[in-house]
């Protein structure tokens, strides 16, 4: 049987009028006429990671966020705000067959590197290959059999399984290499090269990249006529939240992702212009390493998240907006199509019996003091988190009283960007506070926390996910059955036993719904994702949203 699926948007463009997936491609989301770069300088925020790393490798650690959507572009923009919401980038049209093995992509013509070579089918298929030839370039493990160019403008790939589960991060996360460039490379080059001036399809180029602060310029050739509305994107980086709020909050930042505590009063009420969007699209957890230390016990982890008081936290430190999460890690209402029937109301088990009943469970007693104690040891995890990132400090200081008092330690250990990073891409912890999500398909949302085919093995790094090497092959043959057919029927009892055996494994402590407050300055600009208007995720870290959204932000009037 051929499945085909063509991708278009689902919203009315700037321009009024729908787009054409067959047809010549203009605006795409974001009208007008004339060469990009109209508006003067956008200063966004990303955070508190220090000093930037002249970095734009996406194949290397801790890339800077620009490689991704603003340099290097995927074929299609899947919205994580919206499932289903799929718009044109560097292809117009997809078409899968063979149950899921075989995948034709029409590309956007006329497209160009930013060095003026064209974009072709040859690039698709090189970076394709790149992925197959390459382990550790097949950061989302596709299964790629062949990749093979039939024109300039026509790709057809291969796998050698059905790759539908992989849809997302084939055509939505995968981001276009120039061949020209990468192919000069060695195998280990290509993972270690700091690609300091990067040549992508994308509406910049970097200008300059010094400290904590760095610009792009925009392009004057960029395929979509009108794109990008400011001259220079100029990030701006800081040593902390303290230091990104007081910059936001100033008035200092147009468009930025930080934690703002009383958000309503430290920012919404200084300035009527000051807008906020907050879409959460994501679920907050503790990531126990599963293979290693006290947390591959998951009667630990269970009793670990038994002692915590997530409600306690969400009012304490977001002021409500952050809702306990479901003991599926579900995220709802955006994936409900998939949600077990019977697990609607579920909840997470709590309270000092259920700790006391996992932790008998796994040989644990209680000592002096009421600290469980095994082997003479008492019970103590340590967990891992961004020493620049306020509100979870706020949060790991919770776990840690809450911890307490049910007899277990909890070491809180911030540390450095590079170094939390660095530890979670190696499996190098014992739990880390983290969050994940950020896509709009429930397939690859699992698939990222929970498929024993992404890791590496423990001191070896990956940027994708499943940071703490869980395997249940029972949640490895769901996927692959997700991925075996299109039809939301078939799928939904593999969805349902994915959540029935998180339910049991408990492989991350959900939280709650992650927190994305994304604040945006009207004094200086429009046109950003609204919830009247998701046309796009709006957060500025997000990849590729972040770069869909910042070649189609605009100037305020007057600006």
């Amino acid at each position: 049987m051929t499945v085909g699926t063509t991708a278009g948007p689902r919203r009315a463009l700037a321009a009024g009028a729908a787009l054409a997936l067959t047809g010549t491609l203009a605006a795409c989301g974001g009208g007008g006429s004339g060469g990009g770069g109209a508006g003067g300088v956008l200063t966004v925020s990303t955070g508190s990671t220090g000093n930037f790393v002249r970095n734009f490798n996406p194949y290397a650690p801790q890339p800077l966020q620009a490689t991704n959507g603003m340099i290097y572009e995927p074929l299609f923009h899947f919205n994580a705000a919206r499932t289903g919401d799929v718009d044109p980038w560097l292809a117009t049209k997809y078409t899968w067959s063979d149950g899921g093995k075989s995948l034709r992509v029409q590309l956007r013509p006329k497209v160009t590197w930013s060095d003026g070579k064209p974009f072709t089918a040859e690039d698709v298929a090189y970076t394709f290959e790149m992925t197959r030839d390459n382990k550790a370039l097949n950061q989302y493990a596709l299964p790629v059999a062949t990749a093979t160019a039939e024109g300039r403008n026509t790709v057809v790939i291969t796998f050698t399984k059905s790759a539908y589960t992989k849809e997302y991060f084939v055509l939505g996360k995968l981001k276009m290499l120039p061949r020209h460039i990468w192919a000069k490379l060695s195998a280990k080059e290509k993972t270690t090269t700091l690609n300091t001036d990067p040549v992508g399809t994308g509406p910049w180029k970097v200008k300059s990249v010094k400290g904590t602060t760095m610009d792009l310029v925009a392009r004057n050739d960029y395929y979509v006529k009108g794109l990008p509305h400011f001259k220079i994107m100029r990030y701006r980086n800081f040593t902390g939240n303290n230091a990104a709020n007081a910059a936001v909050t100033s008035g200092q930042i147009d468009w930025a992702g930080g934690f703002i505590p009383d958000i309503k009063k430290n920012y919404l009420a200084k300035n009527k212009k000051y807008d906020l969007v907050n879409i959460p699209l994501a679920t907050t957890s503790l990531v126990p390493n599963a293979q290693r230390g006290p947390t591959a016990d998951v009667h630990v982890r269970k009793a670990i998240s038994a002692a915590l008081d997530r409600d306690f936290m969400n009012r304490s430190v977001y002021d409500g907006q952050a809702p306990a999460a479901n003991p599926m890690a579900l995220l709802l209402p955006n994936y409900r199509a998939v949600l077990d029937p019977s697990l609607k109301d579920a909840t997470i088990e709590t309270g000092q019996d259920e700790v006391d009943r996992q932790l008998t469970a796994a040989g644990y007693a209680k000592g002096a003091g009421g600290t469980w104690r095994k082997d003479g040891r008492k019970l103590s995890v340590t967990v891992e988190l961004v020493s620049g990132w306020t509100d979870y400090i706020s949060v790991a200081q919770m776990a840690k009283d809450q911890l307490k008092k049910a007899g277990i330690e909890l070491v809180v250990k911030p540390e450095s960007y590079s170094q939390w990073s660095n530890n979670r891409a190696r499996g190098q912890f014992q739990l880390l506070l983290d969050n994940a999500g950020y896509t709009p398909d429930p397939r690859a949302y699992y698939a990222q926390m929970l498929d024993s085919s992404i890791p590496p093995k423990i001191g070896e790094s990956t940027n994708v996910g499943n940071f703490g090497r869980y395997a249940n092959p029972a949640i490895d043959k769901a996927l692959d059955e997700i991925g075996a057919t299109t039809d939301l029927e078939k799928q939904k009892p593999w969805y349902h036993r994915i959540q029935r055996e998180f339910i049991k494994d408990m492989p991350l402590i959900p939280l709650f719904s992650a927190q994305n407050e994304q604040e945006f300055n009207g004094n200086r600009v429009t046109g950003y994702p609204t919830e009247d208007d998701l046309y796009a995720a709006p957060s500025i870290w997000l990849d590729p949203d972040g770069g869909w959204v910042a070649a189609r932000i605009k100037p305020a009037t007057g600006k």
